[in-house]
């Protein structure tokens, strides 16, 4: 027995110190490429097979959504356009075209004088044209959104969504969170923020299939699957999933709200036929009018609340349950689906005479309506987030009068709902609330309840286990004491979370600590070392610490990698003059303001720098301008007082 024991033995140990055993593609999954190590091959790897469904796809919405900027590729009107006044920030937009290639020209004037003028080149068109076009401009494989969007059923121009309330310009970032579900798979620099090698154009057929180059290599090596019979487990087909399944690849993109990943997953980290909750966490805020009010993008959750979408998922109902796809394919545009007949079918497949269940209206009111379900039941509607739309209400139900609410009592919150857990952690509950304050409502009551469920989370887990939340928490209340202590305490090499470090690292800035912020900065770079505004942060402190050439040479790769940044060359200009180039740094301020003419620390670094040259008259007029925006400023007063002085009272023994 010794002499067979021993070899195996042996084979035990060498297996053990031998390279780590990689299982085949697939396992531990129900489908093979819902496996992350299977890639992405593009839609076109489909059409050769699949000729029919692809060419009604890509002429379909979803296949439209993202496209190169060309005259050609536009819905909007480029012709003859009247400027858009932003009144909010003084700022005129004019779009226009040369040829087939699309611009913006950001302007403002003052009285017949045109003292701003910017024009960008559009890159990207994102948006079918079903509701709207919005534009996106490429810096260097950086994306971000632009501020003007072409409302295609009204017809007009406007500032985009999100823009009305604070106008970002040309500044935007456009992050993997809205690129994952407006297009197809992108090549996304991991933790760049909104850098891309590549981006597809349209939303492909892997976004419902999941990756297909596992299911494209069977194919092509003859191994088949005779899907009449059997199922097969080289790629998710929708069609087959449990309903639950099928609900939830629809909401991942059409469920939109607040929402985080769950750590280390990114968005488009999420397969087809896996629980959604498991990547991502969303969640809706609740206030007295949301029945009657409602996000565009929220169909799923609209179409919970309604009675035949509960009662046909219960147990033993007799009904089968709602999907999406019981009234949308799609394989084609929504003009090929959106049929009366279509819609009352499957409505009548459920009330029927069999089941007693017929529509109640009397006959008249129904005959005036031609007899149309959805028309009734599923009214059109306006959307509370984007202006200039209108879309299907999804909250099937008996209509009811709009109930009339005094605005206060509209607003009034009730809370804020998982759309993804049914009994989400209080560390979840507390992620949602800190996300919805960072991107939406900055509103204290979201604060306070992060804390509270904060507060239950570490009964039950360590400040180490919850350091994302925790510091980020601290961070949002401005408690930058508290944050910069547990990173004091645990230590920058320990951490691998990007914000989490930032957030470290701009806490000790906050608090005077340079050289913590420093370190902490930099291990925030070293995990996003891509990303614009980590490395700006990191520039910054090594201004702040004097490490003047370390600085400098992070701003000039920065700028190079971006070069239309306002807020490096502003803070490269003040590096600049601490190592005493005032001419470079006057070059920097004044091309910061080129991009940005409202922003106040160029304003302010000319002014000075004008004024500590003895160039007095271009001191004041960027002080009357930074007074004309900050009337209770003191120190610009005291500045512009300084230089009105007499002659004999020197500026720099005033300073």
């Amino acid at each position: 027995m010794r002499s067979v024991i021993v070899p195996v033995l042996v084979a035990l140990v060498t297996s053990a110190c031998g390279p780590k055993y990689d299982p085949p593609l697939g396992t531990g999954y129900e489908y093979v490429n819902q496996d992350p190590r299977v890639e992405y091959v593009g839609r076109d790897a489909c059409k050769d097979c699949h000729k029919e469904n692809y060419e009604t796809y890509v002429a379909s919405e979803m296949g439209r959504s993202f496209k190169k900027a060309t005259l050609s590729n536009s819905d909007a009107n480029f012709a003859d356009v009247t400027p858009l006044f932003d009144s909010q920030n003084n700022m005129f937009y004019l779009p226009f075209n040369r040829g087939e290639e699309l611009f913006i020209m950001e302007f403002r004037t003052v009285g017949e004088d045109t003292t701003h003028k910017r024009i960008e080149k559009i890159d990207y068109i994102v948006g079918s044209g079903h509701h709207t076009n919005s534009h996106i401009m490429d810096v260097n494989g950086y994306l971000f959104q632009m501020p003007l969007t072409w409302y295609v059923q009204d017809g007009r121009w406007d500032l985009p969504p999100g823009f009305v309330d604070g106008n970002r310009r040309f500044d935007r970032p456009i992050e993997v969170e809205c690129m994952s579900c407006h297009n197809g798979q992108p090549e996304h620099v991991a933790n760049s923020g909104n850098r891309y090698r590549q981006v597809p154009e349209g939303i492909g057929c892997e976004r419902c299939h999941g990756p297909g180059k596992y299911h494209v290599d069977e194919m092509e090596a003859g191994r088949l699957v005779d899907t009449t019979r059997f199922i097969d487990y080289s790629i998710v087909t929708p069609g087959r999933l449990p309903a639950d399944q099928q609900f939830d690849l629809c909401q991942r993109c059409h469920l939109q709200g607040t929402a985080y990943t769950v750590a280390p997953s990114s968005f488009l980290d999420f397969r087809p036929g896996t629980a959604l909750g498991d990547v991502i966490k969303v969640f809706q805020p609740r206030y007295a009018d949301s029945l009657d009010q409602f996000i565009m993008a929220s169909h799923p959750d609209r179409l919970r609340m309604s009675d035949c979408f509960r009662v046909a998922r219960e147990a033993d109902s007799g009904y089968e349950p709602m999907t999406c796809v019981m009234c949308h394919n799609p394989h084609v545009g929504i003009d090929s689906t959106a049929t009366t007949d279509l819609y009352n079918t499957v409505c009548q497949n459920c009330h029927s005479v069999d089941r007693s269940n017929l529509c109640s209206e009397d006959v008249e009111v129904r005959a005036a309506a031609n007899d149309d379900c959805w028309s009734c039941h599923m009214p059109i509607s306006s959307s509370k987030d984007i202006p200039h739309v209108t879309i299907t209400d999804h909250n099937i139900r008996i209509p009811e009068p709009v109930r009339s609410r005094s605005s206060s009592d509209a607003a009034e919150f009730y809370q804020l709902a998982s759309l993804t857990d049914a009994n989400p952690s209080a560390r979840v509950m507390a992620e949602g609330y800190l996300t919805h304050y960072e991107q939406f409502e900055h509103r204290p009551y979201f604060l306070d309840s992060a804390a509270v469920f904060m507060d239950r989370a570490l009964t039950q887990h360590s400040e180490v286990v919850l350091v994302r939340p925790l510091v980020r928490l601290w961070f949002l209340q401005g408690e930058y004491e508290k944050a910069a202590d547990l990173g004091r305490r645990i230590t920058a090499d320990s951490l691998s979370d990007a914000w989490t470090l930032y957030r470290i690292g701009e806490s000790a800035a906050k608090i005077g600590n340079v050289r913590q912020s420093i370190r902490f900065f930099e291990r925030a770079v070293a995990e996003a070392p891509e990303h614009l505004q980590f490395r700006n942060k990191l520039a910054t402190a090594y201004t702040a610490d004097r490490q003047l050439p370390r600085a400098t040479e992070l701003f000039d790769a920065l700028l190079k990698d971006h070069p239309k940044f306002a807020d490096a060359y502003n803070n490269r200009g003040f590096a600049r003059v601490l190592l005493g180039d005032l001419e470079n740094a006057q070059v920097d301020f004044e091309k910061a303001l080129s991009l940005n003419p409202d922003l106040e620390p160029a304003l302010a670094n000319l002014a000075s720098l004008f004024a500590n040259t003895n160039r007095l008259d271009r001191s004041r007029k960027y002080l009357e301008r930074l007074i004309e925006m900050d009337p209770d400023n003191q120190n610009y007063r005291r500045l512009l007082d300084i230089i009105d002085s007499p002659a004999e009272e020197g500026i720099s023994d005033r300073q």
